[in-house]
C-alpha cells in the first residue's frame, strides 16, 4: 500500500527533524565537545554492562524454549539474539531483529508458529517489567521523596498508563488465546481460522508457569534495571549530577514512547526526554543531547557483535522475511 511506503520516509523525517531541531537549539558545537569529554573508561565499563543485559536477556529467551522442550545451546541463542540486536539498530525498525530470530529458530525446530510465541513472549514480558517500573518511578516522582520535585508531561504520564494496559492485555491474551478463539473464532473467515490456531495454542504452550513464571519475570526486571544503570554510568560519564530517580523515569520513559511508529530506533524520542527531565535539575540541553547520543552509541558498539554473527554465517538477514511468506504457508498444508 502507498501509505506504508510513506511511513518510512516519514519516520525518517521525524525522528531526524527533532534531533536536527534540538541540537540546533542546544548549540551543535556545544554538544559535540560534550560528547567528546565523556570518561572511556566509563563508557567502556557501560558496554559491558550491554553485553551483560544482552546476555541475560539471551538466557531468559533459553528458559522460555527449556520451558517447551525446545532446548537449544546457549551460545547459538545468544548469536541469535545478538544478530537480532543487528538487526534492530542498524534497520530502520525495531521488529526486524525480531523477524530475523523468528526465521532463525522456526528453521531449527520447524514451526515459525512457536518460534514466534517464544519471541513475543520474550519482548511482552519485558514490556511488562518496564511498564511497572515506569509507573513505579512516576508515583515515586509524584511523591516527592526526592526533595526535588520532577514533573512528568501530561502525554507521557497518558502513554504510559496505555503502554501498561496494553502489556496486561496481551499477557491476558497470550494465556488464555486458545479459550478466546474457540469464543470468537467462528467470526474469522475460514482461511484465517486455521493459522489463527497455530498462532494461539503456540502462545498458550510457551506461557511461563509457576517457577519459569517467576524466573522469567525476574530476568525481565533485573534485565529493566540494568538498562537504566546504564543510563546512570553513562550520565556520570558525562560528569551529570542528577538524583538517580530521573533515570529510571527517563530510560523506561524513553522505551515506551520510542515504540511509537514515527520514530527510527527511538531517535528523537530519546533527545526529548532527556531534555525535558534534566532540564527540571539545571542540566543543560547540550549535556542531555550529549548523553542520549552517548548511550545510542553504547548500543551502537554492542550491536555491531551481531554483525559480525551475520557476517560468519551465523545469521542470515534475508531470513527476516521468511515466517510471513512460504514458510509459514508449508508448516500450515
Amino acid at each position: 500500500m502507498q501509505w506504508r511506503r510513506m511511513l518510512g520516509p516519514l519516520r525518517l523525517l521525524i525522528s531526524g527533524g527533532l534531533i536536527i531541531y534540538l541540537i540546533w537549539q542546544a548549540n551543535p558545537q556545544s554538544v559535540w565537545e560534550t560528547w567528546r569529554s565523556a570518561n572511556p573508561w566509563l563508557i567502556a565499563l557501560a558496554v559491558v554492562l550491554q553485553l551483560l543485559g544482552v546476555a541475560l536477556s539471551a538466557a531468559k529467551w533459553g528458559v522460555l524454549l527449556r520451558a517447551r522442550g525446545h532446548t537449544q545451546p546457549y551460545l547459538w541463542v545468544l548469536g541469535a539474539y545478538l544478530a537480532g540486536q543487528f538487526a534492530n539498530n542498524f534497520l530502520p525498525t525495531t521488529v526486524g531483529g525480531d523477524a530475523l530470530r523468528v526465521a532463525q529458530l522456526g528453521r531449527r525446530i520447524g514451526s515459525y508458529s512457536q518460534a514466534s510465541a517464544s519471541v513475543f513472549l520474550e519482548r511482552l514480558t519485558g514490556f511488562v517489567a518496564l511498564a511497572v517500573i515506569a509507573n513505579g518511578a512516576i508515583v515515586w516522582a509524584y511523591l516527592d521523596r526526592t526533595g526535588t520535585p520532577l514533573v512528568t508531561e501530561p502525554l507521557l504520564r497518558l502513554l504510559t498508563v496505555l503502554f501498561t494496559l496494553a502489556a496486561m492485555v496481551a499477557m491476558a491474551a497470550s494465556f488464555s488465546a486458545p479459550r478466546l478463539l474457540r469464543l470468537f473464532g467462528h467470526r474469522l473467515p475460514e482461511v484465517a481460522r486455521r493459522p489463527m490456531q497455530k498462532v494461539a495454542t503456540a502462545l498458550a504452550d510457551y506461557f511461563p508457569q509457576g517457577r519459569a513464571m517467576a524466573l522469567v519475570l525476574g530476568m525481565s526486571f533485573v534485565f529493566q534495571s540494568l538498562w537504566v544503570v546504564i543510563h546512570i554510568v553513562c550520565g556520570l560519564a558525562l560528569g551529570i549530577e542528577a538524583l538517580w530517580v530521573i533515570y529510571w523515569l527517563m530510560a523506561p520513559i524513553t522505551d515506551i514512547l520510542g515504540l511509537a511508529p514515527i520514530f527510527v530506533n527511538n531517535l528523537g524520542a530519546r533527545e526529548v526526554v532527556f531534555t525535558l527531565y534534566l532540564a527540571q535539575v539545571g542540566v543543560d540541553a547540550a549535556t542531555a543531547i550529549a548523553l542520549a547520543f552517548l548511550i545510542f552509541t553504547v548500543r551502537l558498539l554492542v550491536s555491531t557483535l551481531g554483525g559480525l554473527v551475520v557476517l560468519f554465517g551465523g545469521a542470515d538477514l534475508k531470513l527476516a522475511a521468511l515466517p510471513r511468506a512460504d514458510a509459514v504457508q508449508t508448516e500450515l498444508r
